[in-house]
């Protein structure tokens, strides 16, 4: 992940948008379909698997985000850290100048650590929301490829009775036994 030290969240941003249309691209790529439902398909996948990539890399970003809270690109233009002033004193006073300053220390720290989370959660919610909404458009695209799904599963049962009428026909011509319709029983 050392590449991804040096990109911004618009850099993320539209990193989510390529890896969306990469991955529904691929789901282009296949043998060639000629019939308009089994192109409609084609397409209908396709959309489904680039949301299903958008939603999840979506996902990954927020994932990396709060790996990395203390990222300070999370906090461009946002509030600033703290840093804790060195006290110093003459040579008598020195250990418990040294104590202070170990206690800022860990204040100012602390302090840095719930700006990080502040700023980390002011970003992360783009993410998570275009994550919902991708979540939201897959439920509609797998209620539109169910439909579209039987749809072609009755052309093809329309093929079929056509298919085994014509056989019949064929069987008729060269004079053959009719052909027999034999349901298997499953035991």
């Amino acid at each position: 992940m050392e590449m991804l030290s040096a990109a911004s969240v618009d850099t993320f941003k539209n990193l989510v948008w390529i890896v969306a249309v990469v991955i529904g691209l691929l789901f282009l790529i296949g043998s060639r379909v000629h019939t308009p439902s089994r192109i409609a398909a084609r397409g209908l996948t396709a959309a489904t698997a680039g949301t299903a990539a958008f939603a999840a890399a979506n996902l990954a970003v927020v994932f990396y985000i709060l790996a990395h809270l203390m990222d300070p690109r999370w906090s461009v233009g946002r509030d600033a850290t703290v840093e804790s002033p060195e006290l110093s004193a003459g040579p008598f006073f020195q250990p418990v100048t040294d104590t202070l300053n170990d206690v800022l220390d860990g204040l100012a720290g602390s302090v840095n650590n719930v700006i990080a989370i502040k700023n980390a959660s002011l970003t992360m919610p783009e993410f998570i929301f275009a994550a919902g909404w991708a979540s939201l458009a897959l439920v509609g695209l797998a209620v539109a490829n169910r439909i579209l799904s039987s749809i072609i599963e009755k052309e093809h049962m329309k093929q079929i009775d056509r298919n085994t009428r014509d056989l019949a026909d064929i069987r008729a011509e060269l004079g053959l036994s009719p052909f027999q319709d034999r349901k298997v029983r499953v035991r």
